[in-house]
């Protein structure tokens, strides 16, 4: 049986974490450096924020597989492991093509090795997209999709950073099937679709005003409907406090919890809190300078672990 939500987290720690003036651009999160920014200042802040995550997770007996950048290899962005790999339920893992090349150097083997020979994990199959690369076709794993693993279908905004052909490569090894449409803030295309889009067990997080052409919104409230998710519907104010950033997953007990970051939390109402609740139990947690500079909160810093134990 396939299976939305899992227990067993990997996380990165970063080493140079800053702000990657390479994803500026398309990154309407993301905040550049001024000359008041002191580096070191932001790399403390943000390791903090990161082992606070580490530790509130774990606090809720959820398995986190922390590991740690390699310094000299100057990753800005190498706490959002969720772009560059995805492990599947059939013992396959997937690497992805990046568009933005200072960012390609996330990759890395000896985290594969690490999962297989120290935590037992089986890794039956690598499925390497990065030769799209060289052609300019990019999907940047569970940032430009949010999968439902369940019905297997896989959502997904264009964008810069999400190509069309690359999803369909992606779709066609991994027999999904997808779902495209334009997803925008203040008319520019939204970078990745996990901003404004989560899929838990029995929930569905989307911000509706977001997509452009209502066919699309009404077709995707329908497939939430067939597996009978409950619709946590977001404004675009939310959105833009990473209300949309978030992901369900499991503890060892199998209890449902929630991961967002405080100032999503923050920006919910009452009432959404309340349905979310019915669910799961929400772990808010404070990401402000990650944010800030990553342009990505608590979905982006996590890449979830569905392949099966030797």
């Amino acid at each position: 049986m396939h299976k939305q939500v899992t227990s067993q987290l990997l996380m990165v720690r970063p080493a140079n974490f800053s702000s990657n003036i390479e994803t500026l651009e398309t990154n309407k999160f993301q905040t550049g450096l001024n000359v008041n920014d002191s580096q070191e200042s932001i790399q403390s802040l943000a390791i903090e924020e990161f082992d606070n995550m580490v530790n509130l997770l774990r606090d809720h007996q959820i398995t986190i597989f922390d590991v740690d950048d390699i310094k000299e290899l100057n990753n800005t962005d190498a706490l959002f492991p969720n772009n560059w790999v995805t492990f599947h339920q059939d013992n396959s893992v997937v690497i992805y093509p990046m568009m933005a090349k200072s960012r390609r150097k996330e990759k890395r083997n000896d985290i594969l090795k690490y999962i297989e020979e120290f935590e037992s994990f089986r890794i039956e199959k690598v499925i390497d997209l990065s030769y799209l690369e060289k052609d300019g076709f990019f999907l940047e794993g569970t940032g430009s999709m949010v999968l439902d693993r369940i019905n297997k279908i896989v959502f997904a905004c264009k964008s810069s950073r999400t190509s069309i052909n690359a999803l369909e490569v992606f779709c066609k090894k991994l027999n999904y099937s997808s779902v495209v449409f334009e997803a925008l803030n203040d008319d520019l295309p939204i970078y990745h679709t996990n901003v404004m889009m989560s899929l838990g067990q029995e929930t569905a997080f989307i911000c509706s005003e977001s997509i452009k052409d209502q066919k699309d919104t009404k077709h995707i409230h329908k497939l939430f409907g067939i597996s009978e998710r409950k619709i946590i519907e977001l404004s675009m104010a939310q959105m833009n406090q990473f209300a949309g950033n978030v992901l369900e997953v499991e503890n060892t007990k199998g209890q449902s919890h929630l991961i967002m970051s405080e100032k999503a939390y923050q920006s919910l109402e009452a009432p959404q809190i309340q349905s979310i609740s019915k669910s799961s139990k929400i772990i808010p947690i404070p990401l402000d300078t990650i944010e800030k500079y990553g342009g990505g909160s608590a979905r982006c810093m996590i890449a979830e672990i569905f392949l099966q134990k030797s």
